[in-house]
């Protein structure tokens, strides 16, 4: 019989977003807190069962895509636990002043374009 050599991604997987369920519930509990009106808002907000946001809540398991983006929708805590585990909570807010350049060198364009 020949050894097998394949690799098991499923551990590596696990070790990559290990931390986080564990995140989001500190986030979720730090903003909500975790009492039961809270489980029915969290259940409003994303469409989940009660029992799938008591999980979130537990740290037992994370939410989902869709669930994770109503979350970070409702909830500015969810919104920073994200990006912090994604390496980009220093990211600064896009340059006003870049922003400021690019509507004057349109209204130019406009301008020269009309007359």
């Amino acid at each position: 019989m020949l050894p097998t050599t394949r690799k098991n991604l499923h551990k590596e997987k696990a070790e990559i977003g290990a931390e986080y369920p564990l995140a989001i519930a500190i986030a979720l509990k730090e903003e909500l807190g975790g009492s039961r009106q809270t489980i029915k808002k969290l259940a409003r907000w994303t469409g989940a069962s009660e029992r799938t946001v008591q999980n979130w809540l537990g740290g037992v398991r994370g939410p989902s895509g869709p669930h994770l983006l109503a979350l970070a929708k409702h909830s500015s805590a969810v919104h920073f636990a994200y990006l912090s585990m994604t390496g980009r909570a220093g990211d600064h807010a896009p340059d006003v002043n870049a922003s400021v350049n690019l509507l004057r060198q349109a209204l130019v364009l406009l301008t020269a374009h009309c007359r």
